[in-house]
């Protein structure tokens, strides 16, 4: 706006100074050959009376002097009027040449202001990306110290998970059921049962404890990454409309190179934590096939209804749990998916608004070629103005 505003006040100026030095121009000229020709008339007049005077003789010597005269005064006369109105054009022209000087000044501190002003709009956005890339930088950190606690508790509750040793519990189900075979009452035999059951259901409850551990992690994870991906909008929108603020300041690139680096360690991150996810579930496979094989042991021991009917329950919330598990595996998945998408987007609008800064670029160029071309016109104008010469007449 600062260069189109000078531009157009620089060609005003310029066509008031073209049409007021051909006014000028042309009004000296006609009073110049108005005072020529004047001149030239009474020059002829004067040489023809100087002629009949010569041929009247003596008589009309007097009378034709004093006419003559009169005639010379006249001359005069209009030769003085016609010099104090050259004067006043002169000054006219001194005077208006004053103005527009004048308003070459005042419009060059009104260029320099807006320049001042966009420089200092310039700043201020600069600072204000920067203080949100450090702002962005300490979230980032924050959420890396979340990450990092979050995969410890994990670790933690795969350590209590192998503390459960499979091999003591094969040990005692072992003893329990030589007990169960080489008693000879049906009290024993029931107590025996009693303690399995019991055992059973304590590893059930572990298991359902952890599993339901687990997936509060994974759901926590999956809010997370949703949160994520809102900030990560919110921060694109608030991004786009500083690059439509400050679209002339080339500095907004590195920018937004470290936005597009930050989106590909977050996403980056997020394919971390749908690996672990992944891993989570296969582990709660493996958990239960091993309940399948103690779920086979205590088959091929015991035909009890009821706890058939238990173990398909436990079955049935493991392989609940891991469809869930699933579940959120895929979703995490179309979250990675919708942040790739984001970050294309991403890397399209900057390529966009690349193109944009370097179109206007050429566009203030060609305004500085254009207004340069148009004050070295007014140079030439002034110079021409200033090299013409008066001639008085007397």
């Amino acid at each position: 706006h600062v260069f189109e505003d000078s531009k157009h006040k620089k060609s005003l100026d310029v066509l008031l100074n073209e049409r007021i030095s051909v006014l000028l121009i042309d009004e000296f000229f006609n009073l110049f050959f108005l005072n020529h020709s004047i001149t030239e008339k009474h020059s002829r007049m004067l040489s023809d009376f100087m002629a009949s005077w010569k041929e009247t003789g003596d008589l009309d010597k007097e009378t034709n002097i004093a006419f003559l005269l009169k005639e010379l005064d006249a001359v005069r006369a209009k030769n003085k009027k016609l010099q104090d109105k050259l004067s006043e054009k002169d000054k006219e022209l001194k005077t208006i040449k004053l103005d527009l000087e004048l308003q070459e000044r005042a419009t060059e501190a009104k260029i320099a202001e807006k320049t001042a002003a966009l420089v200092e709009e310039v700043y201020t956005a600069q600072r204000e990306r920067d203080e949100a890339v450090m702002a962005r930088l300490r979230l980032a950190n924050e959420e890396r110290d979340e990450a990092l606690l979050r995969a410890k508790h994990l670790e933690q509750s795969l350590k209590e998970l192998e503390n459960i040793n499979p091999e003591e519990n094969d040990m005692t189900l072992q003893e329990l059921l030589n007990r169960i075979n080489n008693a000879d009452t049906g009290i024993a035999i029931q107590k025996n049962g009693a303690i399995i059951v019991d055992r059973i259901h304590r590893t059930k409850e572990r298991r359902k404890n952890i599993t339901a551990e687990e997936m509060n992690a994974v759901i926590e994870e999956r809010d997370a990454a949703l949160s994520q991906c809102k900030r990560l909008e919110q921060e694109l929108h608030h991004l786009k409309e500083q690059n439509q603020t400050s679209a002339n300041n080339t500095r907004h690139l590195t920018a937004e190179n470290n936005q597009e680096r930050a989106l590909k360690a977050k996403l980056l991150v997020i394919q971390q934590e749908r690996e672990t996810a992944i891993q989570q579930n296969k582990k709660l496979e493996e958990e239960i096939q091993t309940l399948r094989v103690y779920y086979s042991l205590h088959k091929s021991l015991s035909q009890e209804v009821s706890l058939k009917d238990q173990f398909n329950c436990t079955l049935s919330t493991y392989e609940d749990a891991l469809k869930s598990s699933e579940d959120i595996v895929t979703i995490t998945h179309r979250q990675n998916e919708q942040l790739a998408t984001q970050l294309q987007q991403a890397l399209t609008e900057r390529i966009n608004m690349e193109l944009k800064l370097q179109q206007a670029l050429e566009a203030s160029q060609e305004a500085k070629e254009k207004v340069q071309t148009l004050e070295r016109l007014v140079d030439v104008l002034r110079k021409k103005v200033g090299a013409g010469t008066i001639r008085t007449v007397i």
